[in-house]
């Protein structure tokens, strides 16, 4: 039992993301489990913000701004023959809804422009959100330097901004070089994930350990192999194992996933799990509320 209550929690990616860009339901059932509670990110909680969602949201306006493009509705379509399933569901949850709140006909060439104008300025106010919403630990082991891409948008000519953070958050190859994943994973947390992947290799597979397994085993091939290994995509990959093992140990880690069951524990971080959304909307829906 602690001896003095935790007030101050570092978030992880998904309920970094559910305070950002969830229902209404969901939002509050975050805000009422942190009231008077200091709330912090990192640099690298930042840069899988960008890489899953505004990423994603500047794609789709460089789409929209395509010249065969005609209105908003044509974008919509394309965007859904395009591109992957995360990245569908994150755009078209919010498409509609901001484009609708201001009014705007999805058949109309009049309105492409007004659409262009709109979700460049969300996108800049997103990305001030995100850095202004949240306490940042200023720890970041990684060192990683696409956290550090930083977001340059004027908004009389959104294009080339954009563009340019899109272009140099995408340069892997540089950002790699800049980074110290391979030092953080392979010197500074070595025994840790020796121990992580030990773990991992005595546990039955099933929908609670997928996702730990998995990563655990791109922490063991990283082991095997060395830096060569470690590159943005493989990061990717075992993002979680870097977000437990980076987190202050005098913060309660905050999340949704179940990997974080077995990632603290053996590193000694205090954590929680939270129920998922359908959860929450599901069981406030049942109750009447």
């Amino acid at each position: 039992m602690e001896d003095k209550p935790i007030q101050e929690r570092f978030l992880d990616t998904s309920v970094t993301r559910s305070l950002l860009l969830s229902t209404q339901t969901y939002k509050q059932y975050f805000e009422s489990q942190f009231t008077d509670q200091q709330l912090y990110i990192s640099n690298y909680i930042q840069m899988e913000i960008k890489r899953s969602y505004l990423i994603n949201l500047i794609s789709f306006y460089f789409v929209l701004r395509l010249e065969t493009i005609n209105n908003i509705g044509d974008a919509i379509a394309l965007w859904s023959n395009r591109f992957k399933t995360s990245e569908l569901k994150a755009i078209l949850q919010l498409i509609p809804q901001l484009f609708s709140t201001h009014q705007l006909n999805f058949s109309s060439p009049q309105d492409k422009e007004k659409a262009l104008s709109i979700l460049a300025i969300y996108i800049k106010r997103f990305e001030l959100i995100l850095r202004r919403k949240f306490n940042n630990t200023n720890i970041d082991s990684t060192v990683c330097a696409r956290a550090l891409v930083p977001l340059n948008v004027d908004l009389k000519n959104p294009a080339d901004g954009l563009k340019q953070f899109a272009d140099e958050f995408g340069d892997v190859k540089t950002c790699r070089s800049q980074c110290q994943i391979d030092q953080f994973l392979l010197v500074q947390y070595r025994d840790e994930i020796s121990r992580l992947v030990q773990i991992a290799s005595q546990l039955p597979k099933n929908s609670n350990t997928r996702g730990f397994i998995n990563i655990a085993n791109n922490l063991k091939e990283i082991l095997a192999v060395g830096a060569s290994a470690c590159d943005c995509k493989r990061c990717e990959k075992i993002g979680d194992a870097v977000i437990a093992l980076d987190a202050p140990r005098n913060m309660r880690l905050e999340h949704t996933d179940n990997s974080f069951d077995y990632l603290c524990p053996t590193i000694n971080q205090p954590h929680y799990k939270h129920p998922s959304e359908n959860q929450i909307v599901t069981n406030t829906s049942t109750d009447g509320r």
